[in-house]
């Protein structure tokens, strides 16, 4: 009886994660998570200014930016979250208040739109490597604004390359190790080469990146005391993707660096969309800040 009683878990959780895997191709194929050069030119078609695109290689590796630099005096750069693409931040380019002031500059994290897509980088401190050349060919002072799986990044950048970072608006970041879900079993599943080929490739780079996350918010821990930005946290109270605490977490870690932790009771996960004024607000007091 033990032993079916066994054979009947397993088969169910391979029936879950096949159903798993069929939900993904569904709500791949009926829901773009990225916008094809098509969709953004036509978005950009009435618009008075356009961003364009910058590539860069570090050992081999391609990196993809677009950047708008009507303005030059600061920078705000823009780090999606898991999955995603530069695009998830593609209304903030359309807004005058924003690159009349400071160039706008979101880039395709390692892995995804076309920095070498479907290759992962698990590591967030090779990812952090991978993105600072872009910091330094952008003009100062420099902003990170980093949803989500961002966050992290965005801090590391912060911890290993102090010179290149000025300001840091994190949100809804995951940064705390012990908050990371262990209930997540499909996740090793989804590596298994005959099941990997069925999920589709943006899904498969995110899971590499999700996988080793906890590992590598660990290694960050020793680090926090190396943060000198100053930075802005914002977190919604009802965030089903990332734990609330990440919020006091960070208030904990940041013991070197001025910090504004604003909680939204009522908000969820999708903060860069659903609280885009103040999101907008608070990148440019920093961005002030720094030129007096």
């Amino acid at each position: 009886m033990r032993g079916m009683t066994k054979k009947k878990i397993k088969i169910g959780c391979l029936t879950l994660l096949l159903g798993f895997i069929v939900l993904t191709q569904i709500v791949s194929s009926c829901v773009s998570l990225t916008k094809s050069d098509r969709e953004v030119a036509k978005y950009f078609r009435d618009k008075p200014v356009q961003p364009r695109s910058v590539f860069y290689n570090v050992d081999g590796y391609a990196i993809h930016y677009k950047q708008l630099d009507v303005a030059k005096n600061g920078t705000i750069v823009f780090l999606h979250g898991s999955p995603g693409g530069w695009d998830a931040f593609i209304d903030y380019f359309a807004d005058s208040t924003l690159y009349q002031n400071v160039t706008v500059v979101a880039v395709d994290r390692p892995g995804y739109g076309k920095s070498e897509f479907g290759k992962p980088v698990g590591s967030i401190e090779k990812q952090a490597a991978l993105l600072q050349p872009m910091l330094e060919a952008l003009p100062a002072p420099r902003v990170i604004v980093g949803h989500s799986l961002g966050g992290p990044i965005a801090a590391r950048l912060a911890m290993d390359y102090p010179d290149w970072v000025d300001g840091l608006v994190l949100l809804a970041p995951a940064l705390d190790p012990r908050l990371e879900p262990n209930e997540d079993w499909f996740r090793k599943p989804m590596r298994w080469p005959l099941l990997s080929a069925l999920v589709p490739k943006i899904i498969r780079v995110s899971n590499e990146e999700l996988i080793f996350l906890e590992e590598e918010l660990e290694q960050m821990l020793l680090l926090w005391p190396g943060v000198q930005a100053k930075t802005i946290v914002l977190q919604g109270g009802e965030d089903g993707l990332v734990h609330p605490q990440n919020a006091n977490f960070a208030d904990s870690m940041l013991i070197n660096a001025q910090k504004e932790v604003i909680f939204l009771p009522k908000q969820n996960h999708f903060l860069p969309w659903n609280e885009y004024a103040l999101v907008k607000q608070k990148a440019l007091e920093l961005m002030r800040e720094f030129r007096q």
